[in-house]
């Protein structure tokens, strides 16, 4: 049985591009996501080149939302009681912000924008040939 799901959460830390073996680019991250006052945690692993484009320019902290295939696995640890692994293989990922050099940028080009007709001065000759 496949199942689909849509995870959203923040990077727990940089995701990173790493190359299989036969020569393919994939990425991988984790994902925290809050599941009431628990915390889940997901492996990610996208093959989608504009996925892995979108989930690269995020850094450790950024949140989120990523939807593929899922898989849950259960694994005892030494010595210790039995465990969920998730996983998701995401075919879409989006980010929930915007990163902050990107804001940054995006505030920069609408400044000229913001401050209504009175921001643009531009001499327009109106109904003059």
């Amino acid at each position: 049985m496949i199942a689909f799901a849509l995870v959203t959460g923040s990077l727990w830390k940089p995701p990173e591009q790493k190359t299989s073996k036969a020569g393919k680019p994939f990425v991988t991250a984790t994902i925290r996501a809050k599941d009431g006052e628990a915390l889940q945690w997901w492996r990610v692993t996208v093959f989608s080149e504009s996925a892995q484009a979108e989930i690269m320019r995020l850094a450790e902290g950024d949140s989120l939302a990523v939807q593929g295939s899922f898989r849950a696995e259960l694994y005892t640890p030494d010595g210790g009681e039995p465990k969920v692994s998730l996983s998701i293989i995401a075919d879409r990922v989006l980010a929930l912000r915007q990163p902050p050099k990107e804001r940054k940028a995006q505030k920069e080009r609408e400044a000229p924008y913001r401050g209504g007709a009175a921001a643009f001065d531009d001499a327009i000759p109106f109904g003059a040939p």
